[in-house]
């Protein structure tokens, strides 16, 4: 059976997108779009008796407030308790931000006829297509949009899949009207990466070695750390690296992933693009050769990871994956799919994504806050992002970067170092998204793991 959605004539490619992925990809459930000229949005079951309707919010904005602060969503939001409409939603909180919507939201039944106060297509697509990112002109030093800045933010649901629960909302309504419906089966899962930033622990400079091995005796105060980082750097100078606790992670993390049933993947620096930012070694190096022949024969993946310059550059993006595809093909490395995530989460939207398309890339799984864990994109599904500017989906699909450790733990972010506060935060996380049988898209840095405590949240979240 077809859905039938009934929407206005406006904004017809942004409809059809999100309807697709909302009904296509996460619901699994088909559907067909007409337009006539109505205010809101009708959503029935073919030959079925039963009526969802819902407001129209985003796509009734003017034409000339597209990408305007003029379509932006009206603050504060309202919040809706959802319970009005049943008891057994899965959802984070019953008690609901509307993004687009009711200003003083209530669910209505009226015989075979349920109205949602929630605009729950547009709301998506704003969060989905990071419709803020392209409007707002909020950036930080490394001119990435700062969460701060972001609507779930400033309105609390940073911590909440926004967008998996209103789906839920709308399932809710469907099983009401047609109890009999089916939907696509999803299974919570663990997505495990790494940023391979500094394979080495020990290549930089004597001042830069000087001033870490200061670092750990004045502001770790780790008197034991920096005799081993002065070892390690004595040995790693003479082709020793055994005490190289950068390079001895990376099998250590493919040990315990392996342990617990899961493949990990391996972002790594082909070109570097900037010498302040981009501290790689050559993928030509016989080390690193030797390193992706074991991470490909164990059975993990190897992706990209494009330089601090490459988010907006075209030349450093095609240079960057060009460089991987060249050492993979020379390796005779065969992956079914090639993807990443870009360098310090250094995006633009929607030029970043245009890169990545352009460069016949698979996925990416940036869209995270650095300063900040969470629901940037307001679910912890996969999809495929959307060129604002184009107006068109794009066939690159992103994989939304719920945890980075050092968002939790390091005292440039939240400073929450390795207290049972930051442990309980990211626990929250992942049982959030298997919550919402979701992905739990986790990055830990090969270089994280300088204390004991990386190691024991590390296989805490496994």
């Amino acid at each position: 059976m077809t859905f039938l959605v009934e929407t206005p004539v406006t904004f017809a490619p942004e409809r059809d997108f999100i309807l697709e992925v909302l009904f296509g990809e996460f619901l699994g459930l088909s559907w067909r779009r007409v337009s006539n000229d109505r205010k809101d949005i009708s959503v029935i079951l073919g030959g079925q008796p039963g009526e969802i309707r819902l407001p129209d919010g985003l796509f009734s904005s003017q034409e000339a407030d597209w990408l305007t602060v003029g379509s932006m969503p009206e603050s504060p939001l309202s919040q809706w308790d959802t319970r009005d409409l049943a008891q057994d939603i899965t959802l984070v909180d019953p008690i609901l931000p509307v993004i687009y919507g009711d200003r003083s939201p209530v669910a209505h039944r009226e015989g075979d006829t349920i109205r949602l106060p929630l605009d729950i297509f547009g709301s998506a697509f704003f969060m989905l297509s990071r419709y803020e990112e392209a409007v707002r002109p909020d950036r930080d030093v490394h001119d990435r949009f700062p969460a701060t800045a972001s609507l779930a933010y400033q309105a609390a649901f940073l911590k909440r899949p926004i967008i998996d629960e209103y789906v839920e909302i709308l399932w809710a309504a469907m099983q009401r009207l047609w109890p009999g419906l089916e939907r696509k089966p999803t299974k919570a899962r663990t997505r495990v990466s790494c940023d391979v930033d500094n394979p080495f622990s020990f290549t930089g400079s004597l001042p830069r070695t000087g001033r870490r091995l200061l670092g750990d005796v004045l502001k770790r105060r780790a008197l034991k750390l920096a005799i081993r980082n002065l070892r390690g750097n004595w040995a790693a100078r003479r082709g020793n690296h055994d005490l190289d606790a950068n390079w001895n992670s990376l099998d250590w993390i493919m040990d315990v992933n392996e342990e617990a049933g899961r493949s990990v993947a391996f972002y790594f620096i082909p070109e570097p693009s900037d010498p302040r930012f981009d501290r790689s070694t050559s993928l030509d190096d016989p080390r690193m050769r030797g390193l992706l022949r074991r991470i490909h024969d164990r059975g993990h993946e190897i992706g990209v990871h494009p330089g601090y310059s490459s988010y907006t550059d075209p030349s450093v993006m095609a240079r960057s994956v060009a460089t991987l595809r060249r050492v993979l093909g020379e390796m005779d490395i065969e992956q079914a799919q090639l993807g990443g995530r870009q360098h310090f989460l250094r995006w633009q939207t929607p030029t970043t994504a245009r890169l990545w398309e352009d460069n016949r890339l698979d996925y990416d799984s940036t869209l995270g806050f650095a300063e900040q864990p969470g629901f940037r994109c307001g679910t912890c599904r996969e999809y495929p992002l959307y060129d604002l500017e184009a107006r068109c989906p794009l066939r690159l699909r992103e994989r939304p970067l719920i945890l980075m450790e050092c968002s939790v733990i390091a005292e440039r972010y939240l400073d929450l170092g390795y207290s049972d506060e930051a442990l309980k935060m990211m626990h929250e996380l992942r049982e959030t998204c298997y919550l919402m049988r979701g992905n739990f898209t986790m990055l830990w840095h090969n270089s994280h793991f300088d204390n004991e405590a990386d190691k024991k949240f590390y296989l805490s979240l496994l």
